[in-house]
């Protein structure tokens, strides 16, 4: 008669980490150059020191093309505060090559930029979530990683003004939340967003704005689209 085995079969201990525990494991260490800056304009910058790395360990046609046009406006921070439109506008170009093999020196360095510019970079946040969120239509793993942490980043920086602004943040939000979208955008647009509406001081205000696109699109309620508690 066989006997059954009395060895424990090994737990499967993945789990997948909500937005809110992802964006806790993200250490930045922001410099607040602004008074820095008065003493001098050299100091050196992270998107500077981020162009010189990638040049190294990238060697593509693509990041190569990216280089030529931003290595002369960034080895101080004098110069990424002068060039910053033209920074911006090369990201945003590079970042649509279709196909392009610098995807994570483009993206890694949209956090270096915005390391940099601090408060100055919150104005272009929504040009860029629009372009990073449709690199996550992708099978790509790597891709979906290096785009999902640019994300998380670009949160950490800049998560109070995004607070201040939820009803625009909220526009650019529910597009993400359609049938078109795979599940694991939709996740993380409903558990990003509703970290973002938990830090509402006084939410009465953005309700009524919620309130009134649900008169609008009926079919979808907020706690259905954020993935809230009813006790929120």
């Amino acid at each position: 008669m066989a006997t059954r085995s009395t060895e424990k079969r090994p737990e499967n201990r993945h789990r997948f980490k909500t937005f809110s525990e992802r964006l806790s494991e993200v250490n930045i260490d922001v410099v607040h150059r602004i008074s820095r800056v008065r003493d001098s304009q050299d100091i050196d910058t992270h998107f500077g020191e981020g162009v010189q790395k990638w040049k190294e360990l990238n060697c593509t046609q693509h990041f190569t093309q990216f280089y030529k046009e931003v290595c002369q406006k960034c080895s101080n921070y004098a110069q990424v505060v002068h060039h910053e439109a033209s920074l911006v506008a090369a990201l945003k170009t590079h970042l649509q090559v279709p196909d392009s093999l610098a995807l994570q020196p483009l993206l890694d360095l949209v956090v270096q930029l915005a390391r940099d510019l601090q408060t100055d970079f919150y104005p272009h946040f929504g040009e860029f979530f629009l372009l990073l969120v449709p690199l996550l239509n992708t099978q790509d793993t790597d891709v979906i990683e290096w785009t999902f942490t640019c994300l998380l980043y670009l949160f950490k920086f800049l998560w109070r003004h995004l607070v201040r602004d939820i009803t625009q943040v909220y526009s650019l939000y529910c597009p993400l939340l359609g049938k078109d979208h795979k599940p694991h955008i939709k996740n993380f647009a409903a558990e990003s967003f509703a970290f973002l509406m938990r830090k509402v001081r006084d939410p009465s205000d953005f309700f009524d704005f919620i309130f009134q696109d649900l008169a609008k699109n009926p079919d979808v309620s907020p706690a259905q689209r954020f993935h809230l508690p009813s006790s929120f």
